[in-house]
């Protein structure tokens, strides 16, 4: 029972050590000048950058094995005395953070507890699972979250390697835990120590923080290093040491290796500094962010990956997935008046994930800050980084912004005697989670349990994952029935943490799109219109349809028939076959399958066009187009002239005939998908083909091999 409680501790422990120890070098090497507490908490989070860059160094290499790890962590303890140095003191008492001591309890029974979260089971820890299994970067690995900058999850796998899943998110509980010290340490700074507690404790009790920093997600970690940048612009600004630039950069960096979102960090910091010590924070920020954009340019192309495909065009990730993945971010499932947010946000969180606290409804307050000076630059960090929150509505991208909130709303009711203690005992009673659970929505994200006997594994780990994990159940279906070297398709994100089979999503890649639209064929693009274009006969080496006009919609050809005399020509392997956008994809719609199409994938646009041309002259007089018209297309029907020259037919696109459903739209879509190395779906029966497979399991060539919690994992026969 109790060794893999003590390998789970001495994973988290070891790289929160080597963290520690890593960052202590760095400062004595730097000689800067921080107080003694300051000093460990930067140390670690300034240690936690090096080691992260270091685990992304052996994962390029493949030699991220925990061998590695041991040796390279324990040099750099042996190396490192224990001692950060010593520092002047600051005078801010600590003992009013012993309030928070029994929520970290019960948020470090969580984080001890088998990983349970949708994301932390999901991509973050399924990530570091592919890494573990090929001690590097799995190359062969195209999924949008892959693609993202990990910065967080290289210290995950860090610890991943002693002690599994339950270590990597105790590493992110470690964030969480210094994120309070940071606060108040800031307060003490500034002269408002006062106002430092109070913003500590609203932040540590905040219900989505600590659910988060629970977890093995990367939220915690990326509002504890952009507050840590914060604090050291503060101590630069007192002391304008130099060498703290050059931690300021490590740090903001850092920040956008563990989010995109924390690209803010960098430019905020270069504000606050004069631009001819820039250099100083660009050099190692430049490291920081260089190797993850040079990882993605060089493995996918695009060194934003999975964003910005239309200004980094690649084969991975299309610019429509991506659009549409962005706006489902932005969208509010359920609200009806924008005055809805900030009660859910604060009280009910069923519509918007997750619950910052009801005393952050006094927000408003922090205006009156705006009289000092560290009040505008509180309210200003407040504003820069809250601004993701408008691009994804999970209150999980606020949480970087309410360190500042709550240190401004702290600083502008300081002078009200008795008025922050209240407000702090207040925030303290209603945010422990069974008050919480009397008042938020019964489906809000929050902490439900403190699951003792799971977190000391008295409690069978498999029992509680198969309590609380949707897909756990199936997994030892999964791996006696799907061969080691096999994937499986899924509609949607599953627990890859725990499912030893690679799993590809519909939603995450160019490949799973391609999948995806073949299983939807039949209830979402089924080809039920036809384009005819009919012409005098000509000899034509080769024959296109081009867009002329831009629309929202994607343009799509399931198939593209080429007709002499009402006969259709049998097609060639000689055929060259051409498209823009996607060219590699223009055989799609030359293959005979109605589930395969030649797409756009995304809206259309002048100059997109289908192309095929043929070794020798071929007569032609008809062209068929069979499709899903796209509403406002424009076509252009184009031939290749025996003298080598494209010339118009002068036909507009026709108005789109109706056509019948093929009798095989069920078999075709199962046959696409094998084709492309696909034999295995799990499918759930509220995915939009589920209930239809479910009940025509032979139609489309299906059987079942097993179920739970209605999912069905299917073979392709």
């Amino acid at each position: 029972m109790w060794k893999p409680v003590l390998a789970i501790l001495f994973g988290a422990a070891f790289t929160v050590t080597v963290s520690l120890a890593l960052g202590s070098l760095l400062l004595r090497r730097l000689r800067v000048t921080l107080d003694r507490w300051e000093a460990i908490l930067i140390a670690f989070v300034a240690g936690s950058a090096c080691l992260s860059l270091v685990t992304f160094f052996l994962c390029l290499i493949h030699a991220a094995r925990w061998e590695v790890f041991l040796a390279a962590g324990w040099l750099a303890i042996l190396i490192w005395h224990g001692r950060a140095g010593r520092h002047k003191s600051i005078d801010c008492p600590v003992w009013p953070l012993l309030i928070l001591v029994p929520f970290a309890v019960v948020y470090f029974i969580n984080a001890l507890a088998p990983e349970v979260s949708p994301d932390g089971s999901g991509y973050h820890l399924g990530n570091v699972l592919h890494y573990w299994r090929a001690h590097g970067f799995d190359w062969a690995h195209h999924s949008m979250y892959a693609s993202m900058p990990q910065g967080a999850e290289m210290l995950f796998l860090f610890a991943f390697c002693f002690g599994g899943h339950s270590s990597a998110a105790l590493v992110h509980f470690a964030f969480l835990a210094a994120l309070p010290l940071l606060i108040a340490r800031y307060g003490a700074r500034i002269a408002s120590p006062r106002a430092g507690l109070f913003a500590a404790v609203l932040v540590f009790t905040c219900p989505v923080a600590g659910i988060t920093g629970a977890s093995a997600y990367n939220d915690l970690a990326l509002a504890t290093v952009v507050f840590a940048v914060f604090l050291l612009l503060q101590v630069w600004n007192e002391m304008r040491d130099s060498n703290l630039l050059w931690l300021i950069g490590l740090l903001a960096g850092f920040a956008y290796a563990i989010k995109y979102t924390g690209a803010l960090a960098l430019p905020f910091a270069l504000a606050f500094l004069p631009w001819r010590s820039w250099w100083r924070a660009l050099v190692p920020a430049g490291v920081m962010i260089g190797s993850w954009a040079l990882r993605n340019w060089i493995w996918l192309g695009n060194p934003f990956a999975p964003f910005l495909n239309r200004w980094f065009p690649n084969p991975w990730f299309y610019v429509g997935a991506e659009q549409s993945y962005l706006a489902d971010q932005r969208h509010y499932i359920g609200l009806q008046h924008w005055w809805e947010v900030p009660l859910q946000l604060a009280f009910r969180g069923g519509k918007i994930p997750g619950i910052v606290g009801p005393v952050f409804l006094l927000a408003p307050l922090a205006l009156l800050a705006l009289r000092w000076r560290h009040g505008r630059r509180l309210l200003l960090a407040a504003l820069v980084f809250a601004l993701p929150a408008l691009a994804n509505i999970d209150s999980r991208f606020l949480i970087p912004a309410l360190p500042f909130l709550a240190l401004a709303l702290g600083l502008a009711l300081a002078n009200s005697w008795g008025v922050l203690p209240a407000l702090a005992a207040f925030e303290t009673l209603v945010c422990w989670p069974p008050v919480l659970a009397m008042y938020c929505d019964d489906w809000a994200w929050r902490l439900r349990e403190t699951p003792i006997r799971a977190a000391l594994r008295m409690e069978p780990e498999a029992a509680f994952l198969a309590r609380h994990v949707h897909d756990y159940s199936l997994k030892a279906a999964i791996e006696q029935a799907v061969p080691r070297d096999e994937k499986i398709f899924s509609f949607a994100g599953r627990a890859e943490a725990y499912l030893d089979r690679e799993i590809v999503v519909g939603y995450e890649s160019a490949f799973g799109n391609r999948l995806q639209d073949a299983l939807l064929t039949l209830v979402g693009n089924p080809p039920v219109d036809r384009e005819r274009f009919r012409f005098p006969p000509v000899r034509a080496k080769g024959v296109r349809v081009i867009e002329t006009v831009a629309g929202p919609d994607d343009w799509t050809v399931a198939e593209m028939r080429l007709l002499a005399g009402g006969r259709e020509l049998a097609r060639s392997p000689e055929w060259r076959l051409t498209a823009w956008p996607h060219p590699a994809e223009a055989a799609m719609a030359f293959d005979g399958n109605a589930a395969t199409r030649w797409s756009t994938w995304g809206p259309m646009r002048p100059g997109d066009r289908l192309e095929a041309v043929f070794p020798r002259s071929e007569t032609l007089d008809e062209v068929v187009l069979e499709c899903m018209a796209a509403r406002g297309a424009q076509l252009d029907l184009e031939y290749l002239s025996e003298d080598g020259r494209w010339r118009s037919i002068g036909t507009r696109s026709p108005a789109p005939e109706p056509q019948p459903l093929a009798p095989t739209l069920r078999l075709d879509p199962t046959r696409a998908v094998k084709a492309q190395g696909i034999r295995y779906l799990l499918v759930d029966d509220s995915d939009y083909s589920g209930p239809d497979m479910k009940q025509n399991l032979k139609l489309w060539g299906l059987t079942e091999v097993a179920q739970a919690n209605g999912t069905h994992l299917y073979r392709i026969d």
